[in-house]
């Protein structure tokens, strides 16, 4: 590589692990969806149909005993994932009340990292920036903004990986999570809340906290034959414990203020993935089956240092809010064609299925199933340089829902591009 390409790359690779280090840490940032399994161009233009078959540096996340089938030197990769979300459409009634509008729209940009070192005998070690999680949904009109005005959850995770070929056809893979999570929560305005009375009081609610916690992922692939390639990872639950302080209000009788330490428990559900690619001389077809375990996630239930006292305060603010999510299966389907030796076109089919149930269904986060469809293209500059862009498109399937709040229509979708540079040391 000569002195201008050399350059080039140190100043990319530079501003985005700048912007990776520094984007979590800005008080203005925003997240798409509760699950973002999209962390490379890669896996954005196959659907996240890319477990059997990863390779390169993105292995290291992926699927960490591929690692080992990389080619022979270190590799680096920086990609930068935008996500649109257009607001979300609800026609209907919350708390008995005409609530026609539509949420705020979403421009979200999130960087990640992705590293593989060199070969050390059977072993190699990898390491991983990623946004795998995030919720960000904003309401600026009554009723929906008295309650959610702002429900933004970030996280950014750490991920250190290792691989070992156990022989030739067998290799297993493993490492740690550092997590980082903050959220944040708002609501302003006026409504009469069933249960206080039929009086209209003024609520107002503001909390934001963040917390560190560890987890785990383990990988196994197995060269079948030839072609075929087998594959499952397994990545563990988080749970953070959001601790920061909060600040409530409400008026009318029995109303009060709190200003005090908070905290919020989230969920970051395990995963399991089970894949098998096939490969022909000039494509690779991949198929992922994906179980999600929500089912971890029963209630949104915030707690507080002081005690709030105030018997709307507590109605309102203290009582756990039930969710009973359910485990779901997402069904993926990947085509890699290798068009020349320059040029590489990824297709994605997939189907994600929603964990909320009706029942618990509310505005912060208006969920459905989607249809998942993607495309992308890889360029091998060089031997070094490789420049991929991917693109994805969540159809979400339109939900009528009816539950003692809410009873409406949701429309929605997301959009998520994807633009990377993978250099080869």
């Amino acid at each position: 590589m000569n002195c201008t390409k050399s350059s080039l790359f140190r100043a990319v690779l530079i501003l985005f692990l700048f912007v990776s280090i520094t984007r979590f840490y800005s008080s203005d940032v925003l997240a798409g969806g509760y699950k973002i399994p999209e962390q490379s161009a890669n896996s954005v233009g196959l659907g996240a149909a890319y477990v059997a078959n990863a390779s390169g540096p993105d292995s290291a996340y992926y699927n960490p005993a591929n690692m080992v089938w990389s080619d022979e030197g270190a590799a680096l990769e920086t990609s930068l994932n935008f996500i649109y979300l257009p607001g979300v459409d609800f026609n209907g009634t919350y708390l008995g009340v005409s609530a026609n509008t539509q949420s705020r729209s979403e421009n979200v940009f999130l960087p990640n990292v992705h590293f593989i070192s060199p070969k050390y005998g059977n072993t190699r070690l990898g390491f991983s920036l990623v946004y795998p999680f995030g919720l960000s949904k904003r309401w600026d009109t009554s009723p929906q903004r008295v309650f959610f005005k702002e429900f933004t959850l970030e996280v950014v995770e750490l991920d250190i990986s290792a691989a070992f070929m156990i022989d030739p056809k067998l290799s297993v893979g493993w490492g740690i999570r550092g997590v980082f999570s903050k959220g944040i929560v708002k609501g302003d305005g006026s409504a009469t809340v069933p249960g206080l009375g039929p009086i209209s009081r003024d609520f107002r609610r503001e909390l934001k906290g963040d917390d560190f916690s560890p987890g785990y992922f383990v990988a196994l692939s197995y060269k079948a034959a030839k072609p075929l390639m087998l594959s499952t990872v397994y990545r563990s639950k988080v749970t953070p414990n959001l601790e920061g302080n909060a600040t409530l209000s409400a008026t009318g009788p029995g109303g009060g203020t709190y200003s005090g330490p908070t905290s919020l428990e989230v969920v970051l559900p395990a995963t399991w993935q089970v894949a098998v690619a096939y490969t022909l001389p000039k494509a690779v077809f991949e198929l992922v089956y994906e179980r999600t375990y929500w089912s971890a996630y029963q209630s949104l239930d915030f707690e507080y240092g002081n005690a709030l006292n105030s018997p709307v305060l507590s109605g309102v603010f203290d009582t756990p809010i039930a969710k009973n999510w359910k485990d779901s299966d997402t069904y993926r389907f990947g085509f890699t064609y290798h068009y020349n030796a320059k040029f590489i076109w990824l297709m994605g089919l997939g189907y994600d299925e929603t964990p909320v149930p009706e029942s618990s269904l509310n505005f912060e986060l208006p969920d459905s199933n989607a249809v998942l469809y993607s495309t992308g293209l890889r360029y091998q500059h060089d031997k070094k340089i490789v420049l991929a862009l991917g693109y994805l498109l969540s159809q979400k399937k339109d939900r009528n829902v009816t539950n003692t709040s809410v009873n409406g229509r949701f429309e929605s979708n997301i959009h998520i591009v994807n633009a990377s540079l993978a250099y080869a040391f």
